[in-house]
């Protein structure tokens, strides 16, 4: 497997994806378009630009390259390295370095490095599915028209009649139509405003629920291969039948741990840390990386299997950015 295709598969989820040392990759939504001239609809789209200033390394690219390869993630870092350098060594003899599914880079003058997007590739989600199509004019009958506007006026013209409303019901009219706007758009902004924190709420309630388990009865484990715990909730009063990813206590000698923030400051961390323990998240600085950033996590494992399906629960729990690091 290919690191450029990595990097084509995280664009398709991100909207920046970094490689350490070289340059990033910047995703921009671009609407739907239409060409009335050419008769041409263009799907929404990512827009692609390639930054040079973008080279620290955040973990999102060795971290999926480490879960691609199955390394280390050190090692998943000299491997990037390395790719770094090729894609250097390639610009430096003014040969284009391509990106599959993403587009190629190729030197300008004095240096500059130039980028063109892959116009057969989307890599908008959103988008899935949605192709460019041609629509042919449409040809209308100019005597059919006239025709018809001609029956329409002549309607008109019979149905008009004068009406004269009384003086009063005018001034009650000019009184009562402004507070009756005001009436209709003060409830339909409230109500819009108590749905959004109902479903907020239960939406939190929803999701957390699924790291914690101090809102279920003591679930009941079912044997299932070593590489994977599951655990199947039994029946009760409050809760139904479910199976759910085994969230055990957080360990910091496991080799796999769910990240879902890094900081460069300690306060920031542990504030993140603790507004996840008041929901009845169970939240925990699991280390300091190299670069000085203190990683929170919500659950780990000494499994892959169990890591990728408690990553899987923290995605789901609005924690898009959440990743896999692994010792």
């Amino acid at each position: 497997m290919d690191i450029r295709i990595c990097i084509a598969e995280l664009l398709a989820l991100h909207d920046c994806v970094i490689i350490p040392g070289f340059g990033g990759f910047i995703g921009n939504y671009s609407p739907a378009r239409i060409d009335p001239v050419h008769h041409t609809f263009q799907p929404p789209s990512k827009k692609l630009l390639f930054n040079i200033n973008l080279k620290q390394n955040d973990g999102l690219l060795a971290n999926a390259v480490a879960s691609a390869f199955e390394i280390s993630y050190s090692a998943a870092c000299k491997m990037i390295d390395d790719f770094s350098d090729e894609c250097r060594f390639a610009l430096k003899a003014e040969k284009p370095f391509i990106f599959p599914q993403v587009g190629k880079l190729y030197p300008g003058k004095e240096g500059i490095i130039h980028f063109e997007q892959d116009a057969d590739t989307n890599l908008l989600s959103d988008a899935f599915g949605l192709v460019p199509f041609i629509s042919p004019p449409v040809i209308r009958n100019s005597s059919g028209m006239g025709h018809t506007w001609k029956n329409s006026n002549r309607v008109i013209r019979q149905s008009a009649r004068k009406f004269v409303f009384p003086k009063a019901l005018k001034w009650a009219a000019v009184i009562a139509l402004p507070i009756g706007v005001a009436a209709v758009i003060g409830v339909t902004q409230y109500d819009r405003i108590s749905a959004g924190f109902s479903n907020n709420a239960g939406m939190f309630n929803a999701v957390f629920t699924r790291f914690t388990s101090s809102s279920h009865k003591v679930p009941k484990v079912v044997t299932v291969p070593a590489t994977i715990k599951k655990v199947e909730v039994t029946a009760t009063s409050d809760t139904t039948p479910a199976e759910q990813v085994n969230v055990s206590a957080i360990r910091h000698s496991d080799q796999f741990a769910v990240i879902v923030g890094a900081f460069k400051m300690k306060e920031n961390a542990e504030k993140l840390v603790s507004e996840l323990q008041v929901k009845g998240i169970e939240a925990s600085i699991f280390d300091q990386s190299k670069t000085g950033l203190y990683r929170v996590t919500v659950g780990t494992s000494s499994y892959r299997n169990d890591a990728q399906q408690l990553l899987a629960s923290a995605k789901s729990a609005n924690f898009s950015d959440a990743w896999i690091l692994a010792k």
